[in-house]
């Protein structure tokens, strides 16, 4: 160490030594900026910056050897083979192109690779420090230490190993500066420590030959190669600098532009990510570089996308422990080129927006728009899936069908809008019942359906369950629905129910079975619960093979009209005849009225049927001698059709009837269903020159207002005030003010049901205008009256009465 110290000091020249330090320290700067380069890109481009990097790395070497051996002062002339000089600057060349390129390549096993590296060129420095040496011409005899030349050889291969590991691929400007440093080192460490091995001893006799190199003109070789080639390589780097900069500015403001967050990895590590996801991450860049993108912000995410074998995710973006957003992340992998090494491009988008315009949309399918509860399609699928459950635990389900009383009534008054209202009005309450185990559904206008999952076997836990949901369904919709500031209305609803397994095995029938009970509830008035029971299904089993029957009798022609006279009250004469609808089934035998007509109302035959009636009559009336008139009695589903006015018009046009001779008879319970309508359509029927008389008259719902309101001809007093007439004094109250109100308001007033002579003699004596009943006569075949209807004894415009009904 001391003899390198002296070396050092007292055979250099200082300001030459310090020159040389500078000359390496720019050359190794220039070096490891184009080393930078060279770690990037595709192996082409990297093998051409990489021999850029060699040939600055060796003339930096090789310069900063000859400059400082100008620095050196052996005491004798001194020159310069010519051929072990360039040989010495191709040494340097080559293995520092080499030293560099093993691990400027390497994609494996990096560490060794850069540690054999390290050790060619830091071998490389030596072999070329050797040569320049050999070079050297003196008279005189040189030697060395051979313990200092080993120790220098040894530092210069560790320093340049310690250089290439602590650099690694240059890509940061810390790694640069490790870079720089330490191979700065290895130079000026290897070549001053050789330099204190050397031992030149004179020697007159040895001759120096004249092709040398004198040492001022090795001093303007080494000032021209180092100024060309460092230079060359700094303005090289420079303009890739600037180029790359160009490019990635341009690339950083297109990603910016992007919409969806994009994130570049190398290896996995980020080393860039635009606006959009930094704004997503509320972070900033500098926070962001180095990290591992996947392990930091992707956990979730799949083996197969990690390795590239997948190229679309959706998953979660971890924002912070417990805060997560959703996210779709597109993966593309770059390979490398000209500008950057292999990477990998990840394109993520919030997918926040569209899980809730999602969730939207599902919700809109599977919701009712207007109550915000269920729909009939979701319904099915939640039954199918509890009936499915229901089988494997055999806990039982419970189906309610729902139907709101008399909303088409409400619908009627206040409007449809009114009608949307008190449907939101009921979605409300009722959604404030839904609970794990219950869901209500709406899947029609009016009706609603819930379902009950019942947690436990037990048959009347179950029932009492039911019950009780059903119960409080009825409580809830008893507080009157707000219309407007000065209306509310009350609703109530009809509950069916039923249970599986117990009253079906499958959906259709447990929905069946449940509608079944919902319409006996109907029947009985509404505003009430039902259980399904076997009954049922029997009942509905029978109006469906007497629905199909009635309509084969129609279509057969197997029905027929009976007629019962009607008679002056104080002559006793036959003044007309009501015409009765007779079905004599071959297997059930008489089917009475009563029975076969609520069911053609249910079944939507009653427009057919009335119709079928009343050009039957008319057609048998017109063809009698007696040109007696006939009414047709319509039911309160006939009333409501709008074309009936229509109808009437075209049967006494196809049978030659005169309209005044046709006579419909309307109870008051068919008026108030739909009063307007029903006003409307008897008034278009009134201008036909048609008759219009009011049957049953004081059993319906406000008999006065009916007179005031419609265009009523004559009126019918009932039969069961007729049948107590000789024992209440009620009915015989009615019975008189009735008369007495007919005269009043100059209406025809008829009598049925009667049956004895004190009935005739009181009505007579009240001036009753007709009467009617088996007392007259029983209904029967017109052929057995035709001896009236063919007689001319009666006038004009004596009247028949024709109806569907009994009497």
């Amino acid at each position: 160490m001391y003899r390198v110290l002296d070396c050092l000091t007292t055979q250099h020249d200082p300001w030459l030594v310090l020159i040389a330090v500078l000359l390496c320290l720019g050359g190794v700067h220039t070096a490891f900026n184009l080393y930078s380069r060279a770690c990037v890109g595709r192996l082409q481009q990297k093998l051409s910056w990489l021999f850029l990097t060699g040939v600055v790395t060796g003339c930096a070497i090789w310069a900063t050897h000859f400059v400082a051996m100008l620095a050196y002062d052996p005491v004798l002339p001194v020159g310069y083979n010519p051929g072990l000089t360039i040989l010495s600057l191709l040494i340097a060349i080559v293995a520092t192109f080499i030293g560099f390129t093993i691990p400027g390549i390497a994609t494996q096993n990096l560490v060794p690779a850069r540690l054999v590296g390290g050790l060619v060129v830091g071998l490389g420095i030596s072999a070329m420090h050797f040569t320049g040496m050999a070079a050297m011409r003196v008279p005189g005899v040189i030697s060395w230490h051979m313990d200092i030349v080993f120790a220098a050889i040894l530092m210069g291969a560790a320093f340049g190993m310690i250089t290439l590991l602590i650099a690694g691929k240059a890509q940061t400007g810390r790694e640069k500066t490790y870079g720089k440093i330490g191979l700065t080192i290895a130079i000026v460490t290897m070549h001053f420590s050789a330099m204190g091995a050397l031992i030149i001893t004179p020697d007159p006799t040895i001759p120096v030959p004249a092709q040398i190199i004198s040492q001022s003109s090795l001093a303007l070789a080494v000032a021209m190669v180092a100024t060309l080639v460092i230079g060359i390589g700094f303005v090289m780097a420079m303009i890739d600098r600037q180029l790359r900069e160009n490019a990635s500015a341009r690339m950083r403001i297109f990603g910016d532009s992007a919409i969806e967050a994009l994130v570049m990895t190398q290896n996995g590590i980020i080393v860039d990510a635009n606006h959009s996801f930094l704004k997503m991450i509320k972070g900033e860049t500098a926070t962001i570089s180095g990290v591992n993108f996947i392990d930091t912000w992707l956990p979730d995410t799949s083996p197969a996308f990690r390795d590239g074998a997948e190229h679309y995710i959706e998953t979660s973006l971890a924002l912070s422990p417990g805060h997560t957003i959703p996210v779709e992340v597109i993966r593309r992998d770059l390979p490398a080129d000209e500008f950057s090494e292999d990477a990998v491009i990840y394109a993520l988008r919030d997918l926040r927006e569209r899980y809730e315009a999602e969730r939207h949309i599902r919700y809109l399918a599977e919701h009712d728009a207007l109550t915000k509860l269920l729909n009939r399609a979701t319904f099915h699928d939640r039954l199918a899936l509890a009936l499915e459950q229901s089988r494997v635990t055999g806990n039982p389900v419970s189906v309610l069908c729902i139907d709101l009383d008399h909303f088409k009534e409400l619908n009627d008054t206040y409007g449809h809008i009114a009608g949307d209202h008190a449907l939101r009005e009921v979605g409300e309450r009722i959604g404030k019942l839904i609970e794990d185990n219950v869901i209500f559904a709406r899947v029609g206008g009016d009706e609603f359906v819930a379902l009950i999952m019942h947690d436990n076997p037990n048959p009347a836990t179950m029932i009492a369950t039911a019950q009780n949901k059903a119960q409080a369904l009825l409580d809830c919709l008893s507080v009157p629905v707000f219309i407007n500031p000065g209306n509310s209305a009350r609703i109530a609803a009809s509950v069916g129910i039923a249970h599986f397994p117990d009253d079906g095995d499958d959906i259709e029938s447990i929905m069946f079975h449940a509608d079944l009970a919902m319409y006996r509830v109907k029947q009985g008035g509404g505003n009430h619960l039902v259980f399904f029971s076997p009954e049922m299904d029997d009942e509905y089993r029978y109006k469906r093979q007497l629905s199909g029957a009635l309509r084969h009798a129609m279509d057969e022609n197997a029905l027929e009209l009976h007629y019962q006279p009607q008679c002056n009250a104080h002559s006793s004469k036959i003044i007309g005849f009501e015409a009765l609808l007779r079905w004599h089934h071959p297997e059930l035998g008489q089917v009475p009225p009563s029975r076969f007509i609520p069911i053609a109302e249910e079944t939507g035959l009653i427009n057919p049927l009335g119709e079928w009636v009343m050009r039957k009559a008319c057609e048998e009336a017109v063809t009698w001698t007696n040109p007696l008139g006939i009414a047709v009695n319509l039911s309160a589903v006939q009333l409501q059709n709008l074309d009936l006015a229509q109808t009437v018009a075209g049967i006494l046009d196809d049978t030659g009837l005169a309209p005044e001779r046709l006579e419909l008879e309307i109870t008051e319970t068919a008026l108030i269903h739909n009063a307007s309508r029903s006003r409307k359509i008897l008034t278009e029927i009134k201008a036909l020159g048609v008759r219009i008389a009011m049957d049953d008259f004081g059993t319906g719902y406000s008999s006065l207002a009916t007179l005031q309101n419609f265009p009523v001809d004559r009126i019918k007093i009932d039969q069961s005030f007729i049948a107590r007439l000789m024992a209440s004094e009620q009915a015989v109250a009615i019975v008189r003010a009735v008369i007495n109100l007919g005269r009043d308001l100059k209406l025809e007033v008829i009598a049925e049901g009667v049956e004895t002579e004190d009935q005739v003699a009181f009505l007579t004596a009240h001036d009753c205008d007709a009467v009617q009943g088996y007392k007259f006569g029983h209904p029967r075949p017109i052929a057995d009256y035709q001896t009236t209807v063919s007689g001319t004894s009666v006038a004009a415009q004596h009247r028949s009465i024709v109806g569907i009904g009994s009497n």
